[in-house]
Formats: structure tokens, C-alpha cells, sequence
């Protein structure tokens, strides 16, 4: 073999090892995620500040849950354990709300108090992007909340409740559906855990995902026992509403 064979030869080998050497080597997986922008319009503060704070970290813990997790996790009934935790906290959130509506406004009638619609100096309609269904939910609830405190104000402004009450139903309420929001995140966080612990997650890059392969994992913080949200109204008798109120909502 002359030395211009030997030279082919060994070009088209050396060609054939970078290749070889270049398909080992794992490419994250970009994915092109759908979503669409849906404008909701929120009148309260309370409510305002729950999109602010909660709905973009919800959302991208919801389609890491959604899209991502099934990807890592091969495991039919481990995935459907973790939609079912959702479930559970999203369908119990939206029952605590809607009882508490129909609560409020039940007990303003009993006393004869006509609950009217009410204006807002400061509506404002905000884009939110959905990339996943459960959040679409989670935005129907921050709507359903807006409607609680619309009906709370509604209620404190005829006289019907104190400015303390107002103010610990306002926190209170607040505070049940940004814990939905760290409900969820806990539970993305260790099911995250689980997969690398597992040692079974691909290289994916979700694009907006908070939770890509590679990453460290998560510790997730123990959560703190703190006190049941109790219902504001539901022992109250219709006289004397305001101090039992105020008991309700201590």
C-alpha cells in the first residue's frame, strides 16, 4: 500500500473515531413548549398580590410535574401519585373557598345586610401565561379568591365586620392559596429527589423548567406545623355577628 492509500486509510479511520466520540457525548434535549396568554382581570389587593407572588412559580412547578417528571419517572403509579397529591390540594382549595363564599354571603342575608357589587380604584387585567392545564386552575382560584374578598369587603364596608376582622380574613385567605403554591412546589422538589437519587433522569432542559437534570438536588425544607385555617363564619350565629366574627377570625 503506498503512502497516499495509508494517508486515505487513516483520515477516513480518524473521521470514524470523532464521530464515534461525538455520538457519545449526550445532548440535552431542548423541548419547544406550548402555552398561551389569558388575561385576567383582578380587583383586589389581596388577590393582586397571589398573582404577583404565586401563579408564575406555580405554573412552572406544575409543568415540570406535568412534563418533565414523566419523562424521569418510568414509573405508571409513582406519576399517578404525585397528580393525585395535586389533585387533592387544588380540589380541597377551591372546596375551602367556595364554602367560605357561600358562608359569608349566607350570613349577611340572615341579618338582612345586602351585599352589592362592588368598585376598586386599582383593577387591573394581567397577562398570564399557561404552559400547563393545572395551571389554568390555579388561575380560576386566584379569580375565586378575588371573589372572597370582594364579598369580605363588601360585608366591612356596610358595617358588618370591624377593620381587624377584615384585615385577618384578608391574611388569612391569603395565606391558604399561596400555600397551595408551596404545597406544590414541595412536592416537585422531592419527587425530583426521588428521580436523582433513583439515578433514572434523562438529560432534559425543559426550557423554563426550574427543575433540569444536572441540577443539585434539592433539599426541601421541613415544613412548619402551623395552625389549621379554620372557617371565619362557620359557627357564627346570626347575633351578634361582629363579635363572633372577630372570634372567628383571631
Amino acid at each position: 500500500m503506498d503512502d497516499s492509500v495509508k494517508k486515505v486509510a487513516t483520515k477516513k479511520s480518524a473521521a470514524r473515531t470523532a464521530r464515534t466520540q461525538s455520538s457519545d457525548k449526550r445532548s440535552p434535549i431542548v423541548f419547544s413548549n406550548p402555552f398561551f396568554v389569558q388575561e385576567i382581570t383582578i380587583s383586589s389587593t389581596p388577590a393582586q398580590n397571589v398573582f404577583t407572588d404565586g401563579f408564575e412559580r406555580c405554573d412552572s412547578a406544575l409543568r415540570s410535574l406535568s412534563v418533565v417528571l414523566p419523562v424521569v419517572l418510568k414509573n405508571e403509579s409513582e406519576i399517578m401519585s404525585v397528580n393525585g397529591a395535586i389533585e387533592h390540594i387544588l380540589n380541597g382549595a377551591f372546596r375551602e373557598l367556595r364554602e367560605e363564599q357561600a358562608r359569608v354571603v349566607k350570613i349577611a342575608e340572615d341579618n338582612g345586610i345586602e351585599i352589592g357589587k362592588l368598585g376598586y380604584t386599582n383593577i387591573v387585567s394581567l397577562p398570564a401565561k399557561i404552559s400547563c392545564g393545572k395551571a389554568g386552575q390555579f388561575l380560576q382560584m386566584i379569580r375565586e379568591f378575588d371573589k372572597l374578598i370582594e364579598t369580605i369587603h363588601a360585608t366591612w364596608l356596610v358595617g358588618f365586620i370591624p377593620d381587624d376582622v377584615k384585615a385577618e380574613l384578608e391574611r388569612k385567605w391569603r395565606k391558604k392559596v399561596m400555600g397551595v403554591v408551596f404545597e406544590i412546589e414541595t412536592i416537585n422538589k422531592r419527587a425530583f429527589e426521588a428521580a436523582q437519587r433513583n439515578k433514572v433522569a434523562p438529560m432534559v432542559d425543559d426550557g423554563d423548567s426550574k427543575s433540569p437534570d444536572g441540577a443539585e438536588p434539592v433539599k426541601a425544607k421541613p415544613k412548619k406545623k402551623g395552625k389549621a385555617v379554620a372557617s371565619s363564619v362557620e359557627t357564627i350565629p346570626p347575633q351578634p355577628v361582629p363579635v363572633e366574627l372577630m372570634a372567628a377570625a383571631a
